[in-house]
C-alpha cells in the first residue's frame, strides 16, 4: 500500500441528512480553525435531528476530514467529496510522491517540517505506522485515586496498581465511581509523568509527603494524582477557569490541593508546559489546524521555576525536539529524559525530563 494513503479509513456511507449537516459544521470549523474542537462538540450536541446511531457517524466523518485532510485533497479538492469516494470505492491507487517524507506528511496530514523530523528520528516505516496510529480512536485510561473495589458498566483491564484501560464505551460522568471521586480519566502517559514527579520529589524531600508545585496545572489531572498519593500539592495556572474546574474536581474527589500563585520553596516544580500538542493528535486531531511551537513560553516557565525548587520535572504532550530536548538543553543538561511515542491501544505521545536547578543556574 502506498504511504500517502496508508492511514485512510473505509468509512460507512453517511445519510443525506448527516452529509448536509457535516458540510455546514465543517465549513464553520474551517472559518475558525482555532475553535474547531469546541465548534464540533457544540454543533453535534445541538443537532437534535441526529439519532443515537447517526451521531457517531457524523463525528467520525468530521474528525476524519481533519485527520486525513491532506490525503483527501489528493483524491479531490473537496475533502467531503473525497470522503464519499472512500465510502464507495476506497482510496484510488495513486503512486507516492518521490520524496518519502512528503508521502508521510500527506498520510499524517501534517506540515513537511514535522514529517521530516519524525522520519529522521523514527525512520519512514515507523512514521507511516505512526500515521495509522494517530488516525485511530484513542483508548480511555482511568486513574484510581482511592483503593476500593471498583465496579464499572463495561469491562476493563488493570495495567498497573493504579491504572486501568476501558475495554468498552460508557458514560463515565454518570457512573458512581467517577461521581464519588474514586476514578479520574487520565491518559497512561500523563499518569507516568505524575508518578515520575512524585518519585523525584520524594527523593529530594526524604519523606513521602513532598511539597510539589504544579505550575501549569490546568484542570488538575496531575495535581489530583499527586495529592491522592500523599504529596503536598499547590496548583497554579494563568487560566482562572481551569483552576475553578480543578477546585471542583478536588472537592468531588475529597482531596486537599492548595490553589494559588507560587510562594516559598518546594521540593519539586512540575511544568506540564503549553505546547504544540503533536503527541495527542489521536485524541485532538484539530491540533493540526492550530499548530504552533510556543518555545518562548516554555523557556520562560523553566526560568520562573528555577529559583523555586532543587528539581524541575518538565513535560509536554509534544513530539518536537524544539519543545523538548532542545528547550531543556538551552538552560541545563537533564538528569534524565524520556520520550513516549503514541502506541496502538496505548498511551498518547509525551516527553518528560528531570532537571537539577543547580545546574540550571550555572548555565544561565
Amino acid at each position: 500500500m502506498p504511504i500517502w494513503s496508508c492511514a485512510l479509513p473505509s468509512p460507512p456511507a453517511p445519510s443525506a441528512h448527516i452529509l448536509k449537516l457535516c458540510r455546514t459544521i465543517f465549513a464553520e470549523m474551517q472559518a475558525s480553525p482555532r475553535m474547531a474542537g469546541p465548534i464540533l462538540s457544540r454543533s453535534l450536541r445541538a443537532a437534535r435531528s441526529l439519532g443515537a446511531r447517526d451521531r457517531p457517524v457524523a463525528g467520525d466523518l468530521l474528525l476524519g476530514l481533519i485527520r486525513h485532510e491532506h490525503a483527501l485533497r489528493r483524491i479531490d479538492p473537496d475533502p467531503v467529496e473525497a470522503w464519499l469516494q472512500l465510502t464507495r470505492s476506497g482510496a484510488p491507487d495513486l503512486p507516492d510522491p518521490e520524496d518519502p517524507v512528503e508521502a508521510c506528511a500527506i498520510a499524517l496530514s501534517l506540515p513537511g517540517w514535522l514529517a521530516a523530523e519524525w522520519c529522521a528520528r523514527l525512520g519512514v516505516e515507523q512514521t507511516a505506522r505512526m500515521a495509522k496510529i494517530l488516525a485511530g480512536r484513542a483508548p480511555v485510561f482511568l486513574r484510581k485515586l482511592r483503593e476500593a473495589p471498583l465496579e464499572l458498566p463495561v469491562p476493563f483491564t488493570e495495567i498497573g496498581p493504579r491504572s486501568l484501560r476501558l475495554d468498552g464505551r460508557c458514560n463515565l460522568l454518570a457512573d458512581p465511581a467517577w461521581r464519588s471521586g474514586q476514578i479520574e480519566i487520565q491518559d497512561i502517559g500523563s499518569q507516568q509523568i505524575a508518578d515520575a514527579a512524585l518519585g523525584a520529589a520524594t527523593r529530594i524531600a526524604g519523606h513521602p509527603r513532598p511539597r510539589i508545585l504544579d505550575l501549569c496545572a490546568g484542570a488538575g489531572g496531575k495535581s489530583l494524582a499527586l495529592a491522592a498519593l500523599g504529596a503536598n500539592v499547590q496548583a497554579w495556572d494563568v487560566r482562572p477557569s481551569a483552576l475553578e474546574e480543578l477546585k471542583e474536581r478536588a472537592d468531588r474527589c475529597g482531596l486537599k490541593i492548595r490553589v494559588g500563585p507560587p510562594k516559598g520553596r518546594y521540593d519539586l516544580v512540575l511544568i506540564d508546559a503549553p505546547c504544540s500538542g503533536t503527541g495527542v493528535l489521536r485524541r485532538h486531531p484539530e491540533n493540526r489546524w492550530k499548530l504552533r511551537v510556543p518555545a518562548d513560553t516554555q523557556r520562560a516557565l523553566l526560568q520562573q521555576a528555577a529559583p523555586l525548587a532543587p528539581r524541575i520535572l518538565y513535560a509536554t504532550c509534544a513530539l518536537t525536539a524544539q519543545e523538548n530536548s532542545e528547550a531543556v538543553r538551552t538552560l541545563a543538561e537533564p538528569l534524565w529524559e524520556r520520550t513516549l511515542w503514541p502506541e496502538e491501544g496505548g498511551q498518547d505521545g509525551f516527553y518528560m525530563a528531570e532537571i537539577n536547578t543547580a545546574s540550571f543556574h550555572e548555565l544561565t
